[in-house]
């Protein structure tokens, strides 16, 4: 290629790093992100299949100079996310002649909402999409296929399940050489299978002490494949509780992405790139974008088995990254048609590829710009300051092990306290080995650990049922002075109060994970708020305030109404069902199913505590219809309603739905 379009390239790729840089989180933000850096700082293992490539790419950025350690770490993505629109410049330049359309694809799939999000924080998908572009790049150019063969087997080692997705689409660029490459097969595959090194020192790494290493030690071929498969994420990707409506659901949310992501113009520009794709190029390369393209958004959906619902969405809507690659070099072959076709003049030209580039900017920038990525970090902060002197503290999620994990372990906060993974994995300082203790074996262990303690025992998104507690809202303290565990002492600390009127009564996020956690927050709030409520006095100016700001959000209202319910002064049945009825008005359309059902468990106890058997049955079963999963708590007292009816049909009936469901 001209010295002039690797020049350019450059320039690209800097431009870009500087803008990801310059809009990164300077601290630890949700998603995935504090795994990433805690695995990258101290050199460990992510959750699987392990991402040992960017393990070891993020270990180089720690030692920047400047910044803090995740900042150093976002950055991996930012040069990444750089040198990814590089390449696809250089792409676009083998594909459609001249340079505008080459240039509106690179900024265009810069400056996208999902992809610019993805660049500005520790996550694998800049990686991923490099390494997809480069194989292009260097099959577009007639690379020698043991180039190839080794840049195709790294890449593996990063995102293996996008890769494999988009695996097929490179065969059909390569079909021109498919004579070279089946000589050449043996050299291929051992060139591949080098590349697959980080796997080997995945494996050997994990044998050593670490203090983040997501299973722990790998010492069987049974165990590496559990993570290198992402077993353990089976329950995710195939929801027992999943339909065909939620996929048809999904079918729309990604037709509604494709419009999104690329600003409507630059959706328009790639589809006619794509109908016009096979003259202008020819089979070979038509077949590889359409690939490229179908496999990683469409053809994935068909096979996972998601949930329909905000938190999923997010989840999901990263990976379709490598169809945007596709899709914005249509973009280029689609303005590079009309210029040749209508023999459009320069300043026309420009000015429809720069009018495209404008639309997605402004798409991007709202998305990416005014986002609070910076909550995870104050939620984790909070937390720390509110815990008792030489607490243990047990996490769990990604929105709790991760942050805290993050300023404990990194940035040095509390070390009078011990932080544990309360299911043993991501830490190092485990109380057993997840991969080889059985749940039971577990909660013995876990039992054993705690009634030894002597200091005080937190959890932060669960509790521990085998003693009363403390309820301090962001986190639950086990009260050694009962086994009653329906004790339950309320005592929110100031500090808490206060996050909560800052960073959760009314605060509306776009960021789904940060919504997702601040709606559970809500409703957490709105049950300890609702559990205390004065009952024959008129509550307090402050207490008010929070009771207004809640009954006016779904899952605030939902919590308040199950709070009602428990407050001991006793609320009655009208007052209860009004907080029900305005939680069901107030319902999203994309709340879980977990959320959903829990309000007709809630009408279901209601009426079941005023003697409505029949109606109690028939909201148990709707909370059951809405989520079908072997965790919704309307199967227990179902179960025992049947029982004591001496229904053995329908209770025959019940095991059997739950079989069926567990499969």
């Amino acid at each position: 290629m001209a010295r002039r379009d690797w020049l350019e390239a450059g320039v690209i790729a800097l431009a870009l790093f500087a803008l990801y840089a310059a809009t990164a989180p300077r601290t630890i933000a949700l998603e995935d992100d504090g795994l990433f850096v805690l695995g990258a700082y101290f050199l460990g293992n992510g959750h699987p299949p392990g991402y040992p490539l960017f393990m070891l790419i993020g270990k180089l950025f720690t030692y920047l100079p400047f910044g803090s350690v995740a900042y150093r770490v976002h950055l991996v993505s930012a040069f990444f996310g750089g040198l990814t629109c590089a390449g696809l410049w250089l792409c676009a330049r083998c594909l459609a002649p001249g340079r505008l359309p080459a240039y509106l694809a690179a900024f265009g799939l810069a400056l996208s909402p999902v992809f610019w999000s993805q660049a500005t924080i520790a996550e694998v998908y800049t990686l991923n999409t490099f390494f997809f572009v480069t194989l292009t790049l260097l099959a577009l150019r007639g690379a020698p296929l043991p180039w190839i063969a080794f840049v195709y087997g790294l890449s593996l080692t990063n995102h293996w399940p996008l890769m494999g997705l988009v695996t097929p689409a490179f065969f059909a660029l390569l079909w021109p050489r498919r004579f070279e490459l089946l000589r050449r097969l043996p050299l291929l595959f051992v060139l591949a299978v080098i590349g697959l090194a980080p796997y080997a020192w995945m494996v050997v790494r994990s044998w050593q002490w670490l203090p983040i290493s997501y299973h722990g030690p790998i010492e069987s071929f049974a165990e590496f494949w559990y993570v290198l498969s992402r077993k353990g994420y089976a329950h995710v990707d195939a929801s027992v509780s999943w339909s065909w409506l939620d996929r048809i659901k999904f079918f729309e949310f990604m037709v509604g992405q494709l419009f999104y992501q690329l600003a409507v113009a630059g959706t328009l520009l790639a589809a006619l790139g794509c109908a016009v794709q096979r003259r202008v190029l020819g089979a070979p390369k038509a077949l590889f974008l359409t690939i490229a393209f179908v496999m990683p958004s469409f053809g994935l959906l068909m096979m996972l088995r998601f949930d329909y619902d905000a938190l999923l969405k997010h989840v999901f809507h990263v990976y379709p990254l490598p169809a945007y690659v596709a899709a914005a070099l249509w973009m280029a072959i689609g303005l590079a048609w009309l210029i040749e076709r209508y023999r459009l003049r320069q300043p026309l030209a420009t000015a429809a590829g720069f009018g495209t580039l404008a639309l997605v900017a402004i798409v991007g920038g709202q998305a990416n710009l005014f986002t609070d990525e910076e909550w995870g970090a104050r939620y984790a902060k909070t937390v720390l300051s509110i815990l008792p002197k030489d607490a243990v503290l047990f996490v769990r999620g990604d929105v709790d092990l991760a942050p805290i994990g993050y300023f404990y372990l990194v940035e040095g906060w509390r070390p009078d306290i011990e932080l544990y993974h309360s299911a043993g994995r991501v830490l190092g300082n485990r109380l057993f080995l997840p991969l080889r203790t059985t749940t039971e074996e577990a909660q013995a262990i876990m039992g054993k650990f705690i009634d030894e303690k002597q200091v005080p025992v937190t959890f932060t998104l669960e509790s521990y049922s085998g003693y009363a507690s403390r309820d301090h809202w962001l986190y639950m303290e086990v009260d050694k002075s009962s086994r009653d565990p329906q004790k339950v002492t309320i005592d929110i600390p100031e500090e808490a109060v206060r996050f909560f009127e800052e960073s959760v009564a009314s605060v509306k996020e776009p960021n789904a994970w940060v919504a997702f956690h601040q709606d559970e927050l809500r409703r957490r709030y709105g049950s300890l708020l609702g559990h205390r409520l004065p009952r024959r006095s008129p509550p307090d100016a402050r207490m008010r305030r929070h009771f207004e700001l809640l009954s006016a959000n779904y899952f605030g209202a939902l919590g308040l109404a199950e709070g009602m319910m428990l407050n001991k002064d006793g609320y009655s049945t009208t007052e209860v069902t009004r907080m029900l009825e305005r939680a069901a008005a107030l319902t999203p359309t994309d709340a879980s199913k977990s959320h959903k059902s829990r309000y007709f468990y809630l009408r279901a106890a209601l009426r079941l505590d005023v003697g409505d058997k029949a109606g109690a049955v028939g909201d148990f079963q709707a909370s059951l219809d809405v989520w079908p999963s072997p965790d919704n708590p309307a199967i227990r007292p179902l179960k025992d309603i049947y029982q004591a009816a001496g229904d053995t049909r329908s209770l025959q009936a019940l095991d059997e739905r739950l079989s069926l469901s567990k499969h």
